[in-house]
């Protein structure tokens, strides 16, 4: 297997390293679903997975698709609000292999030479930051307090004024509120929850665009929020609101990057699972199968399924090789 080492997300200086030529993945023969015996327990997995400039596969006589050949690079990590070891020590080889297990059944088979390598498989992984609910609340709690002020000003206020006509005595304050320093409270925490929640819809869009749920959102984001779906649209609403794990993989033509230093994405497929009540280590097999069915084609949109928790084994890899880059 070819994995293209990296320093950043610039792939085009990338492609100036050396490459390395491994084997002895240790994949354990996994071809199928998670060896978990038991249903119980589940994850929900959501897949969004798209193909890019007219990319198809070749099907063979026998109706097979065609192997395509691929070489991994190490995309981007990134971590959450909080220390997790179950993912921030998980090494990128181990989830290399995990993936290159469940893209064999699909006829994606590892290269042994550049010049033989169709396709790279940038990988990114990492933890989603969601925006900080508890702050959102204490603003609302904090309007919700400077609004019961304001009318209790108010009935008071109205309370002193005494009968229709009756003078007021002086420094009561007007009948209809609490005076221009209660109104400049009340107005100040509007403006605050307005920010609140100019916040709050940012990270939820960055979030929804990073696994998949944005073109979902936007196409709901109507009348159907008020119908039988609205529930369907809080449960994707909550999903981009909670810490998720993720993993991305973008397939580019390999031949193209490497001679001609030009990125050329032809499928992408976004996978991810809620991070609370999950670990990494333990459910990122089940997520990537349920996964790997769309490796290469369309969703059709956001998936949202229940699959089994899934436990795999990493060998050891081992180096048998170095490749120069092209032009050396």
């Amino acid at each position: 297997m070819l994995l293209l080492e990296e320093t950043g997300m610039d792939l085009l200086p990338m492609m100036k390293t050396t490459i390395l030529l491994a084997a002895g993945l240790g994949l354990g023969g996994l071809a199928g679903p998670p060896s978990a015996a038991a249903a119980e327990p589940e994850i929900v997995t959501a897949v969004y997975s798209a193909v890019a400039n007219g990319y198809a596969r070749t099907k063979q006589p026998d109706g097979s698709f065609k192997p395509e050949t691929y070489a991994f690079g190490k995309g981007s990590y990134a971590s959450g609000l909080m220390r997790d070891r179950s993912i921030d020590n998980y090494p990128f080889m181990n989830l290399a292999r995990v993936l290159a297990s469940f893209l064999a059944p699909r006829r994606y088979v590892p290269a042994s030479s550049p010049e033989q390598t169709d396709l790279l498989l940038l990988v990114h992984w990492g933890t989603t930051i969601p925006y900080d609910d508890g702050s959102y609340r204490l603003a609302i709690d904090d309007m919700t307090a400077a609004m019961a002020r304001s009318q209790a000003s108010a009935a008071l206020a109205a309370a002193s004024a005494g009968p229709p006509g009756m003078a007021r005595p002086p420094g009561s304050g007007g009948a209809a509120g609490g005076g221009p320093a209660q109104d400049e409270g009340l107005s100040g925490y509007l403006m605050m929850m307005s920010l609140q929640d100019d916040l709050r819809t940012r990270a939820n869009a960055h979030n929804a665009a990073l696994l998949g749920y944005l073109p979902t959102l936007e196409q709901m984001n109507d009348n159907r929020r008020f119908t039988a779906l609205r529930t369907y649209y809080s449960d994707l609403t909550s999903d981009v609101e909670e810490s998720r794990y993720y993993v991305i993989v973008e397939a580019f033509d390999f031949q193209r990057a490497w001679k001609q230093k030009q990125l050329k994405l032809l499928w992408i497929t976004r996978m991810s699972i809620r991070a609370q009540g999950n670990r990494f280590d333990q459910d990122v097999a089940a997520m990537i199968w349920n996964a790997s069915r769309y490796f290469g084609r369309d969703s059709d949109g956001l998936v949202r399924q229940r699959v089994p928790e899934g436990k795999v084994e990493i060998g050891e890899p081992k180096v048998i090789g170095i490749a120069p880059a092209a032009g050396k």
